[in-house]
């Protein structure tokens, strides 16, 4: 019994493609995997839109029954694409692009 306690079955940065009723819980969104066991969520807020539906998730593990989202979607449609740009990527890279234009700015002031 020891073993079992001390290695988990799922490492907990696995890819989970989990299928289930999405419903709201008492700390936010929770799924009923069809298989059995109850798995909070760290969806968006798109998600909360599915309350009451059967769907599809795929995600991380994060903790003893946490996943972290990548994408939820109704049960028996075609999973949705991924879109390639995520929008921390771009924030970044708009203030990266603020930060040059800044110095560039700053230089041109300096020799004028």
């Amino acid at each position: 019994m020891g073993s079992l306690l001390e290695r988990p079955g799922l490492p907990m940065s696995a890819d989970l493609h989990l299928r289930g009723r999405l419903e709201q819980g008492r700390f936010g969104l929770v799924l009923r995997a069809e298989g059995g066991g109850t798995w909070e969520l760290d969806a968006g807020r798109r998600a909360h839109r599915l309350v009451g539906q059967e769907v599809e998730v795929v995600g991380q593990r994060a903790g003893f029954n946490g996943i972290a989202c990548e994408q939820v979607w109704p049960a028996g449609s075609p999973q949705p694409r991924q879109s390639r740009v995520r929008i921390e990527f771009l924030l970044a890279g708009v203030v990266v692009v603020y930060g040059f234009l800044a110095f560039l700015m700053g230089l041109v002031g300096y020799f004028r």
